[in-house]
């Protein structure tokens, strides 16, 4: 296993895909943090010095890991659409086992990329004033944590979606769409109650989002949103152990 999971990070390293999801998460991260900064105090934003720019700033990794869920989907279904992944599971037969290789490393690149766009945010926000080091409390700190925990849950998701539909364009904008337009859709036919237990609701009790409604516990809303990577993964697990590759 643990061979397994070097050569997926191997293969994460070398393949320009991974690079180019990589490099812009940093590169939109950085754009995030300079706008609150150089636009500070102007059309109603906070100016330099309160919270609300610091955490203006803090949030700019946020959508990073939208980036990583695309990374994960893309770790599998690469595979498939150059025809690599018939060759792995000939080395390697336990299609389990791959993908849980595979999923284990996109936890590890996304972990990576977390503290890359943390550092990326910090540097802008402390460089601009936006961030200052005597203005963070507890709630900031468990904020920050969980932005930085999304990443690699969201990486094993994308992982778990790629393994559930193999065609890539689908498996791409599948999660995406979800995220930004379905999963709205469907709370609207739910009870209420339902949308604290969303995909975008136990992720902002993770990051502890102070500006949404009826958060769960930031432990429940992770724990619930690990569930669903979780769930997903063996789905997909059970789905790519008894399907035709070639």
């Amino acid at each position: 296993m643990p061979a397994l999971i070097q050569a997926e990070i191997l293969a994460l390293r070398t393949v320009r895909s991974g690079w180019v999801v990589f490099l812009g998460t940093l590169l939109v991260t950085a754009v995030l943090a300079v706008r609150p900064v150089l636009g500070a105090g102007t059309a109603g934003a906070p100016s330099l010095g309160t919270a609300g720019a610091m955490l203006a700033v803090l949030d700019a990794p946020a959508r990073g890991a939208w980036a990583m869920l695309l990374l994960g989907v893309l770790a599998v279904t690469a595979d498939v659409r150059h025809g690599t992944l018939t060759a792995v599971l000939l080395r390697t037969p336990r299609r389990v086992q791959v993908l849980a290789a595979k999923a284990t490393a996109v936890a590890v690149v996304a972990g990576v990329a977390a503290v890359a766009g943390l550092a990326v945010a910090l540097a802008v926000g402390l460089a601009g004033g936006a961030v200052r080091p005597s203005m963070l409390n507890a709630d900031i700190v468990l904020h920050v944590v969980g932005l930085q925990l999304t990443y690699p849950i969201y990486g094993v998701a994308g992982v778990a979606v790629g393994a559930l539909v193999l065609a890539q364009p689908v498996a791409v904008l599948l999660p995406l769409a979800w995220l930004l337009y379905l999963e709205g859709l469907a709370l609207r036919l739910l009870p209420p109650a339902a949308g604290p237990w969303s995909v975008n609701g136990v992720t902002a009790a993770l990051a502890h989002a102070g500006d949404v409604a009826h958060l769960l516990p930031i432990a429940v809303g992770g724990t619930a949103l690990l569930a669903y990577a979780v769930l997903l993964l063996a789905l997909g697990a059970a789905r790519l152990a008894h399907r035709d590759i070639t």
